[in-house]
């Protein structure tokens, strides 16, 4: 029974280190649990597009904020 519980305890921490809260985790495990695992599977694919969603909003906000920076410099070295 220990490694029944050290294994939920592992999965559960590394869904939680994967930023999913506390009522994601527990939908995780009961999928999981009850063998709903191409449910699963797609809860973790959806999770995951958009965390790289996510990315590629924070990517073009950080070229937004260089082009800016660029675009200042160059003109206070014109003036």
């Amino acid at each position: 029974m220990a490694l029944a519980t050290d294994r939920i305890a592992v999965m559960t921490e590394n869904l939680k280190d994967a930023g999913l809260n506390g009522n994601e985790v527990a939908q995780c495990l009961k999928m999981l649990d009850e063998r709903e695992i191409s449910a699963l599977q797609k809860f973790l694919s959806d999770y995951r597009k958009k965390l790289l969603d996510s990315i590629h909003t924070y990517d073009n906000q950080i070229d937004c904020l260089d082009y800016f920076t660029y675009t200042l410099k160059k003109s206070l070295e014109v003036t």
